[in-house]
Parts: C-alpha cells; sequence; structure tokens
C-alpha cells in the first residue's frame, strides 16, 4: 500500500501544524498530543474501495494524531452522491469542525456544504474542484488536458488519431480535462483528431468493451487516452483480444493503480499520471486547522501536480514530497 511510504512524515506534518494550533488548549499539541482530540474531522470518501481513494483515507487517518484530530471515516460502497450527502449532514449532527469530501456534482453538494459551514464546520473538497468549499484540493484539470495532449504528441505523433476514454460525459473533471486537451491540440497539434469520446462508468469490464468496440470502429485509432482510474487495468486484456501487441497503440492512463503499473510494467500502457492530491489529504486537514483558529489563507484552489509514471519509474514509490502542498512558511 501507498500509505506506507507516505510522503508526509508524522514529523513533518507535526512541525507544518504547531502554529496552527497555537490557539489551542496546550494539552493538545502536535508534540504532545491529548487522548481527547481537539478537533472532529469527517472523510466523507466518494469510494474507499478504490484503491487510491482508500489510500487517501489511510494518508488521512495516519496524520490525525500529530495534527491533533480524530478521524471518522465513511463512504458508500459504490459512487452514491445521496449517500455522501447524508454522511456530510450525519457528521454536522457529529458536531464535526472539518469535512473533507469530493464534491463529484457541484449543484448536489452545494447545500450540504452550506449548511456544514453554517454550522461551523470548515469543508474542503479533495479530487474535485469545488468553489462552495472553504478550500479546494486537487488536480489542475484543464493543464492536465493540455499536458495529456502533448504526452500524446510526442509519444504517438504530431497526427496521431485519439480516442478517450472516461467515466461519464458529465463527471465535471473529465469535462474540464477533455477541454483542455481540445484546446491544447487546437493551438499547438492541429494534425491531431479526436474522433471518440466513450464512457466505462468507472468498470474495467465496461472499459475493455469500449476499448475492443473503439479499435473495431477506428482501427485507426494511434492513441487512447483513458481519463478514469478503473479502466487503465483492463487495457492489456481489451488490446490482446483485438488483435494488439504491447506498443501497438499509445496508451496513456490516470492513477497509480496496481493494474495500471503491471500494464506499463508489461509494457500495455505507456505512461499514467499518478494524481498526487490523493496524497494530500494530509494537507487537507492542515487547512482545517489553520481557518479553525482564524489563520486560514486566502487561496481557495490548492492545485497539486501530477506525476507521469513509466516502466523507467518502476517500482513506483509514490509521488515526490515536493509535489505535496503545505502550509509551512
Amino acid at each position: 500500500m501507498l500509505r506506507s511510504r507516505t510522503t508526509l512524515s508524522v514529523a513533518a506534518v507535526a512541525g507544518v501544524a504547531m502554529l496552527a494550533l497555537a490557539g489551542c488548549s496546550p494539552a493538545a499539541s502536535p508534540d504532545n498530543p491529548s487522548s481527547d482530540p481537539s478537533y472532529n474531522f469527517w472523510y466523507v470518501n466518494p469510494l474507499p474501495s478504490f484503491q487510491a481513494w482508500g489510500e487517501s483515507n489511510g494518508y488521512f487517518e495516519d496524520a490525525a494524531e500529530g495534527l491533533g484530530f480524530k478521524a471518522t471515516l465513511v463512504g458508500p460502497a459504490q459512487i452514491d452522491i445521496p449517500s455522501m450527502v447524508s454522511s456530510m449532514e450525519q457528521a454536522v449532527t457529529d458536531g464535526a469542525n472539518g469535512i473533507l469530501t469530493c464534491a463529484l456534482d457541484p449543484s448536489a453538494f452545494a447545500t450540504p456544504i452550506k449548511a456544514a459551514q453554517a454550522a461551523g464546520a470548515v469543508v474542503v473538497s479533495i479530487g474535485c474542484v469545488d468553489e462552495t468549499a472553504d478550500y479546494s484540493v486537487g488536480t489542475d484539470n484543464v493543464e492536465y488536458g493540455k499536458v495529456s495532449a502533448d504526452l500524446i504528441a510526442e509519444g504517438a505523433g504530431e497526427n496521431a488519431t485519439v480516442a478517450i476514454l472516461g467515466t461519464a460525459k458529465e463527471t465535471p473533471n473529465q469535462v474540464a480535462q477533455v477541454q483542455g486537451f481540445n484546446d491544447r491540440i487546437a493551438e499547438a497539434h492541429p494534425g491531431m483528431s479526436v474522433v471518440t469520446w466513450e464512457f466505462n462508468d468507472s468498470d474495467p469490464a465496461k472499459a475493455a468493451e469500449k476499448i475492443q468496440a473503439i479499435l473495431a470502429a477506428f482501427p485507426e485509432v494511434d492513441a487512447i487516452w483513458m481519463i478514469e482510474g478503473a479502466g487503465p487495468g483492463a487495457a492489456p486484456t481489451a488490446l490482446a483480444e483485438a488483435g494488439k501487441s504491447p506498443g501497438d497503440v499509445f496508451v496513456l492512463g490516470i492513477d497509480a493503480l496496481d493494474p495500471t503499473l503491471d500494464a506499463i510494467k508489461d509494457g500495455w500502457i505507456t505512461t499514467t499520471f499518478a494524481q498526487c492530491y490523493f496524497q494530500a489529504s494530509p494537507f487537507a486537514a492542515e487547512l482545517m486547522i489553520a481557518k479553525l483558529n482564524g489563520e486560514g489563507p486566502t487561496q481557495q484552489f490548492w492545485p497539486v501536480p501530477v506525476a507521469p509514471i513509466t516502466k523507467a519509474d518502476l517500482p513506483w514509490k509514490g509521488c515526490p514530497a515536493d509535489l505535496i502542498p503545505t502550509l509551512a512558511k
């Protein structure tokens, strides 16, 4: 598990939080955590069973003692926005001082976020950029699309024919990524074209079916750009069944999941982008603490870079520490 290789050590996390906790009881300092934590923080995770989100839970929980908070971890077995909203309401009832979540649908999350804020809780959205939350921590999705276009142009050619495979057409972060991609090819890679944008509902089995269907309908495809994390692991089997060999199609994945890393090792996926915000859940807690102590930064969106992973980067040891934001001065 990547959580055992966290880039934020307990000592470093405690040092970052020392000033932010200055206004709390001396018994609850980071160097001498109280058995009664100063803060009640909930992580309403969108999908704890998904490897990267589960690891994000682990980072958050591991940081709790050093930062002086009680971590309550909840989340649905599958993507379920009403269930997440209900958990946020439960957190408010429980007297949560802070709520970390991923506002998958900003319109659906606006009301529970405002209700939590009215009750005195600080809300941070991680992985989902949300303007209603006190802070957002995540990938700059437009920039992600641009970087992906440049990488595909370099790896598959300036005139590459590209197919996109994502979760669903209305997924906000992916819409922004595709927009950034299209903007970039228009300005820098005019010979590149996108022939289709397909959706697999974050289901590896559906992803395999879609990959085979794409290659049957568009045999000229040079590159497949996969913008949701469950799908890349299905690429080896799907490509092989479509009669392809490793390297025949340039595949750019997302996230550092074990099946994806295995596919990179075997040559089926050229590169994946690790979204380092999964490791930034302790930083989200720092933001909560700072704001609760009247020292919250005015910066609302905190972009966390992605880290490209190729075969040369294996075994993957997690995102470099310098890619994770910090409030350290």
